[in-house]
Formats: structure tokens, sequence, C-alpha cells
């Protein structure tokens, strides 16, 4: 290979290195006919040609990665992270390994490797399905009651170790404790900006350090409470750079993981006409120290429809969903039941797809839909109006296909296993799907139509439970193999 060609290839590996390459949907099924523009992996394949036509190497794969030589991506992850990558340690070794003496005893030339990223692919779980036990371990919740047994908007809840349940009530801006065997031990919180007090509340689940974290989106803030219920200390985000659209994450040293507002909002307002529908292009960020690092971007992120006064999420609509684990942090964009995982360098290492409930939306589907929605109205003549003046339009703005999971979705366990929200319209009964830290389907669970996963282990699920009259409550029950 002669010397523009050497240059030319590593060239293409340094650009191809600094980029990361996602998944990108197709054009919107309610707008085919939308110019196509370069996508990712259009970029992706117009490096592929490129090495090709030098002859160096062919690629088989969209999801495999370039890199340079050893010694040469040993120095870009310690000019980048401060530190090596620990496949690299040995660089006497991998310094013997770049080339082979060729006949004329001159060392051949490094060129561009690929490295492929694990891609874990499944059928079907690995392991027996479970349901839910006949009756729950505890259950917290009345429909009338003491003031600290009644719940109007749960908005999340966490099982200590102990057995004892943490649940943040976003209407009464409360976070109340009780025993395992149900009793209420204490309650904390009320509107308001001072210490202790909310304008939003969501518990963030596996923060080191504490055992309740609640992040008060309102406000954008963290604060931290004791066992006791006393708080540790309360921290602002703002001028942190973290700005989360929806709830964060916290990494395994306590640092926030998060999905931040997208910068170009009001660009694509101005593009996009009334009735028109649009996804966002968002980032997975990890805050440090000494600033945010950006961990993955150019994800398709949440779709959103165009009205008069503004824009709103689309009913429907897919979403970016994440979780943080002990390795890095798994995402995906809901076009199907695939996840990507990256490390906290930056690296996809894994890719995790498996076979979920069909997605194509179903007269099924809408059926279901229609009934909730008629479930709404009190009277015979109120639903008949409903269904002839506002039903058709609400039809019509429906996608083609469903998400594959909701949009806070994906809950991590202690070992790395990830549970999956499956989007709760794609079946009669919710299933939850329970991935192994590799990504491997092993589980799936199916719990009833009008409850709500909060927090799970292994072998048991929190559950928001919602009762005749809407009145809510948690409870968590063992998880059993079905008959």
């Amino acid at each position: 290979m002669t010397a523009p060609h050497r240059t030319l290839v590593l060239l293409v590996a340094l650009v191809a290195i600094a980029c990361d390459i996602t998944d990108v949907a197709a054009p919107s099924q309610d707008n085919p006919d939308a110019p196509l523009s370069l996508m990712p992996e259009d970029r992706a394949q117009g490096l592929a040609d490129q090495l090709n036509a030098l002859g160096t190497v062919r690629l088989r794969e969209r999801f495999l990665r370039f890199v340079l030589t050893p010694n040469e991506v040993q120095d870009m992850l310690v000019a980048r992270y401060g530190q090596p990558g620990p496949w690299y340690e040995d660089r006497e070794r991998d310094e013997e390994r770049r080339g082979e003496e060729n006949r004329e005893g001159e060392t051949a030339p490094a060129i561009a490797r690929i490295v492929p990223q694990a891609i874990v692919e499944s059928d079907s779980p690995r392991e027996a399905d479970l349901v839910l036990a006949d009756e729950p371990l505890v259950r917290v919740g009345l429909l009338d009651g003491p003031d600290e047994y009644l719940f109007s908007n749960i908005e999340g809840g966490v099982r200590l170790e102990d057995g004892s349940i943490v649940v943040a009530d976003e209407q009464s801006y409360e976070i109340r404790m009780f025993d395992a065997r149900g009793r209420h031990v204490w309650t904390s919180g009320r509107q308001g900006q001072g210490p202790g007090e909310y304008g939003g509340v969501r518990l963030l689940r596996g923060c080191p350090g504490t055992a309740i974290t609640v992040f008060d989106w309102h406000l954008d803030r963290v604060t931290r409470l004791d066992r006791d219920g006393h708080v540790i200390d309360t921290r602002a985000l703002a001028g942190t750079g973290v700005q989360p659209y929806g709830s964060p994450t916290c990494s395994p040293d306590g640092d926030l993981v998060f999905v931040g507002w997208p910068d170009s909002e009001w660009d694509v307002l101005q593009r996009a006409a009334v009735g028109e529908t649009y996804r966002w292009e968002m980032a997975v960020s990890w805050e440090r120290d000494d600033g945010v690092v950006t961990l993955a971007e150019g994800i398709p992120g949440t779709e959103r429809f165009r009205y008069g006064g503004g824009s709103g999420p689309m009913t429907w609509g897919r979403s970016l969903a994440f979780a943080a684990t002990g390795t890095g942090v798994w995402y995906g964009s809901a076009d199907d039941y695939e996840l990507e995982h990256v490390d906290w360098t930056g690296r996809v290492t894994r890719i995790a797809r498996w076979t979920g409930p069909d997605l194509e939306v179903t007269g099924e589907h809408l059926a279901r839909y229609l009934e909730a929605r008629l479930a709404r109205y009190d009277t015979p003549a109120a639903r008949r109006r409903f269904e002839r003046q506002r039903w058709p339009e609400i039809r019509d703005d429906l996608p083609e296909r469903l998400p594959a999971y909701e949009r806070d979705g994906l809950l991590v366990l202690p070992d790395g296993s990830v549970w999956v929200s499956v989007f709760r319209w794609a079946t009669p009964q919710r299933e939850l799907h329970l991935l192994d830290p590799g990504g491997l389907w092993v589980r799936r669970v199916t719990i009833p139509a009008r409850s709500t996963l909060l927090d799970a282990g292994v072998d048991w699920v929190l559950l928001l439970e919602r009762g005749e009259f809407d009145e809510q409550r948690v409870a968590v029950y063992e998880l059993v193999e079905g008959s």
C-alpha cells in the first residue's frame, strides 16, 4: 500500500472512531414522502466503501467499528479519558502483533482493524415464564381511610433491603415510608422551595451513599433523605450542565446519568407544519466533577406532534429509554426490541435484540384504546358524543406501529440485569422482559394491564395498582413459575 493510501486509511479510521454510529429510524410513516437525509449508517457505509476500495478490509455488519493500531488507540484513550483502556495494557505484546516481517525483511505497515461489538439475539426467554403469586407479600393504599394510606398520584416507589417501601406521591408532595408489613413509619415533604420541600417528586433508585434520593423535576434539584426521612442535603442542578428531560438515574459513583433537552427544538418548530410529527435527536450524558461527558448522541428520541400553540409528545409515540449499570448505560429508541450498551468511555460494547410482541397496530389495539377512553365518561350520552365527535380524529392521529417499550421502561438490578417494561398497549396484559447482564433474554413476566412496575428484584416486583374507582396502591409480589 502506498503512503498516500496509508494516510487515507488512518484518516478514515480516525473519523470512524470519533463518531458514534447509531441506528436511526426510517422516515416517519406519517410522512413517507419526506426527503431522505444522510443517516449515520450511510456515513458508516461510506467509510466502509473507502476502506474496501483500498483493499484493506471488508465489512459485513453495520455494528462493526473501526479502531486504530493498539498503541494509537492507547494514546487516544489516554489523551481523551486520562487513563488507558484495560484491553491494551501490554504495549510490548501489542507491538509484536502489529505486523510481520515480509520477505525483504521490511515490517508490514499497520492497517485499520475491525473490532466487533457483541450482538446478542434471543427468539424466546431462556427460562420459564413467571407470573405473580396469588397474593402480595404486602399491599399499601386504601380507597378511604387515614391520610397516610391515601394516594392520588404515585410517581415512584422503591423497596429497601429490609422489605420496607418508600412511595412518592406527587399530588401531596410527600415521601412516605412503610415497613415490611405495610405499616406507616413516617411522612416527609410538602410543597415549597425550602429544604425538604418540593415542586415535583420522583424517586431515584440505586444511588450510593443514601437510602432515599428524590429528584425534583420542577425545581431541578436532588434531595437525599436518611432512613428516618430527614434531609441530608439538597443539591441544585442549575449551573452544573445537567438539564434532564425526564428523570435522571445514578451512576455507580453517585453522579447523574441523564438525557438532556435537545438544543434544536426551536429550529424544528419553525420547520414543522401544524399537524406534522417529528422526532428529537437526543444524547445520553454523564455528570462528572469536571463537567458533563456525552456517552452517546444522535439517538432518535421523543416523537412530537406539532399543534397550533407549540408541540407535545405524540400519543403512542416512541421515546429514548436508558438505565445505568456498573459497566455503563443501556439505552434504546424503542423502534424495536433492541438495546445498546455503552461503557463509561463512550464505547458501544453490546447490542441486545429479542423477539417481543408484534408492534403493528391492529383493530384490537384500537378497540382496547377506545374502550379505555370511553371509561372516563360517566354517562352513555357522553360516551356516544366522544365516540362520534372526537374519536375519529384521535384514531387517525395514532401511528401505524407501537413503541417496543416505555420511555421509563428500563430498570436495572444490582448484578447488571435489566427489566424492560413492554409498551402498555402492545398486549392485553402487560409484559416485563428480563435481560441478563450480557443482554440475553432470560425471563418473561405477565402483570395486570392496569399496573405499573416501580421496583423489582430477580424474584419479586413492586407494582403500582389501580382499583375499580381509580384509587392507587402499591403491592409487592413474589414471582413464581406459571402453570
